[in-house]
């Protein structure tokens, strides 16, 4: 199992979407916009794939 600590960096919301900037401890910031955005780089930096059905 591996530890994964990220932020959001200047999260906002516009026209009920959230966006902004999500950043890997030690690593750079990486634009997102949308809930299923912050999935997936939560999945990358976790080094994980989205299961498909």
């Amino acid at each position: 199992m591996r530890t994964v600590i990220v932020r959001l960096v200047e999260p906002e919301q516009s026209g009920g979407q959230l966006r902004g900037l999500l950043e890997e401890v030690g690593g750079e910031p990486v634009p997102f916009s949308g809930t299923e955005a912050v999935i997936d780089l939560l999945l990358t930096a976790a080094g994980l794939k989205r299961e498909t059905s």
